[in-house]
Formats: structure tokens, sequence, C-alpha cells
């Protein structure tokens, strides 16, 4: 079973300029969309253990600049930092 979450992001809205940071910062294997009310990049063709993709998604997501509110599992939600 391949581990999906959503990176929950602090923009409200699916700007192209959003797209382009998301795409920018290595999500071209992830979907942007809309979660909680907020953008949110949606992570389900990664393989390996969820602890481990979580950490490096946030590591990406960090290093491209995009601001992550936090992470959703389902109904589960972790804090960012």
């Amino acid at each position: 079973m391949t581990p999906e979450f959503y990176l929950v992001l602090k923009e409200r809205e699916l700007e192209d300029s959003l797209a382009n940071r998301v795409f920018e910062a290595g999500f071209d294997d992830s979907e942007l969309t809309i979660r909680s009310n907020r953008a949110a990049v949606w992570i389900c063709d990664r393989e390996g253990e969820l602890t481990e993709l979580v950490r490096e998604a946030l590591a990406q997501a960090k290093q491209g600049g995009l601001n992550v509110l936090h992470v959703e599992i389902e109904n589960e939600a972790f804090a960012a930092s």
C-alpha cells in the first residue's frame, strides 16, 4: 500500500503562481488541490514508509519556499513544525 497524505498550505487560493512554486519545488508527482479550505499538495505516488515520506516532503516544501500549515492523513492532522 502506498501512503497518501496532504501538505496543507497556508494559501487558500489555487493560483498559477502557487502551482508554479509547487512544481518548481519538485512536487511534479503530486497534485495541487483544496483540502480543509486551503491549498494542499496531495502526495499519493511515493513508495516508502509514511513517517519518512512525510519528513522528506516537509523538507522538500521548505526548501522550495512553500508555507506548510500542517500535514493531514485522512481525518487526522499533524503540525508541520
